[in-house]
């Protein structure tokens, strides 16, 4: 079932209906569904051609897939029979056949799936693809798609490669699933709170989303997927990273560092015994584009401060590193149905606490929108004092209409009472307000307010587990 991608499909649509040809980059992690919404988006149109690069082959097995491929989109079974040996003559080939004397005129759009994989990694193919689009495709009513799931590859031989310098016109970094989209996808199957627990594990990742069996309990489905022997996800840290990155075990150094807290450029480099140049910065990059981490800027610093900090923003991997990785050999000599509860118990209680702190803060646009202010956010990000190591704010906005909105989070699975009022208050008292700000309070939990905290009027905003999963 393919749900969301709204703001997505209405950016290739305006590409596709403009009245010239559009070179698009679409890149984001594995499994979050680019080739989905590339085939969601194209079978709706006349003229496509799809290609997709293989993991791990050589330039001549990329060929002969490429002219498979080929044949099997127009439907033309002597195509593979051709043999060529380079890029340069396929791309003669193609656009001699299929591109310059093709009959359809309405727009042909061409993927390249997996783009990485097709240029073995390399710049040469993305600079043969600049000589073809200059002297050819641009000129007839193309659209070219280049897809791939290895973020730096992407932003460094693509998005910034001089060959294809300020001929992109599109540009996609491919995320999670929405978290109001969720209801559609459980098909009202499950409660909100069981689709609220499976987005702080799996977050929004389709692959992952799409392994949940809508006719068994949340415990029954984590059983089978992360605490068994056979499990989808025992695997997955390694598919994530081997595929992704070069260099593994920095990268799994810096995540793991990060599942521990929030830290500094400065911090990280002193840590993990790494340069704070641009090496770091560019493993931290990387790791943004690939939807793994986040940073957060405090609302009293400059939105370029060296204040920033990162922190884990993977849902499955907080998850893992809690959970799975430290039983791993448990799980893989599993018998039982029901190591989860065995495992977790109330540990995972405690976990869904922070767990729905880090889920609030991912999806705060969708908050902002809920109260009526998304449109007036300049920053949102939780606050920890310097002074006071147990001074924090879960979540404050800083807007545009010169006021600050402070977020209480509250996991509890019943109303939450009035001694709310009293925390909120030493928080508010211990920050520092820019003159002529106003405060605002929120409050942000499963299930609202009991009725005495509700009739002292304390908060400017109540949102609860029912709106963030509003049925649309």
């Amino acid at each position: 079932m393919f749900i969301g991608r709204e703001e997505e499909f209405k950016k290739l649509n305006i590409a596709y209906n403009s009245t010239k040809s559009e070179l698009v980059a679409l890149y984001g992690r594995r499994r979050i569904g680019k080739s989905a919404l590339i085939k969601k988006f194209s079978n709706e149109k006349d003229n496509c051609i799809h290609f997709e690069g293989l993991e791990g082959a050589k330039t001549k097995e990329q060929i002969n897939h490429f002219m498979l491929t080929l044949s099997a989109e127009v439907g033309d079974i002597y195509i593979r029979k051709i043999n060529f040996d380079n890029w340069h003559d396929v791309f003669d080939y193609f656009t001699t056949k299929h591109i310059i004397n093709r009959d359809v005129k309405s727009k042909l759009i061409i993927s390249f799936d997996e783009i990485q994989w097709m240029a073995m990694q390399r710049s040469e193919l993305i600079s043969l693809i600049k000589f073809y689009w200059d002297k050819y495709w641009k000129d007839n009513n193309v659209m070219l798609i280049l897809c791939g799931s290895i973020a730096s590859f992407m932003v460094n031989k693509v998005l910034k490669s001089k060959a294809l310098y300020g001929r992109i016109s599109l540009e996609i970094l491919l995320r999670g699933l929405k978290a109001k989209d969720m209801p559609l996808f459980f098909k009202g199957k499950r409660s909100k709170e069981e689709i609220l627990q499976y987005l702080m594990i799996f977050g929004g990742v389709p692959k992952y989303l799409e392994e949940i069996n809508l006719n068994n309990s949340f415990s029954q489905n984590v059983n089978s997927l992360c605490f068994s022997q056979n499990g989808l996800m025992i695997n997955e840290l390694e598919k994530m990273f081997y595929s992704q990155f070069k260099e593994v075990k920095t990268y799994l150094k810096i995540v793991r560092l990060l599942k521990d807290g929030l830290f500094s450029l400065k911090e990280i480099s002193e840590k993990l015994n790494i340069t704070s140049g641009g090496a770091l910065r560019s493993y931290l990059t990387n790791l943004e584009n690939a939807d793994m981490i986040q940073q957060s800027i405090p609302f009293n610093k400059k939105l370029n401060s060296k204040m920033k900090k990162y922190y884990l923003s993977d849902e499955f991997l907080r998850f893992y590193f809690k959970f799975i990785e430290p039983n791993k050999m448990m799980i893989e000599n599993n018998t039982r149905p029901e190591l989860f509860d065995i495992i977790c118990g109330k540990q995972f209680t405690i976990w869904s606490g922070f767990a729905f702190e880090k889920f609030c803060i991912k999806n705060s646009s969708l908050l902002a929108e809920i109260m009526d202010f998304n449109s007036k956010v300049i920053l949102a990000s939780p606050f920890f004092g310097k002074s006071d190591s147990k001074f924090q704010i879960d979540l404050l906005f800083l807007r545009s209409d010169k006021v600050i909105t402070v977020c209480e989070i509250k996991y509890r699975k019943t109303t939450i009472n009035i001694q709310v009022i009293e925390e909120v208050q030493k928080k508010i008292e211990l920050l520092d307000i820019p003159k002529g700000y106003s405060v605002e309070t929120a409050l942000i939990s499963l299930y609202g307010m009991n009725k005495q905290l509700k009739d002292s009027n304390f908060f400017h905003h109540e949102v609860t587990l029912n709106q963030i999963l509003k049925e649309i």
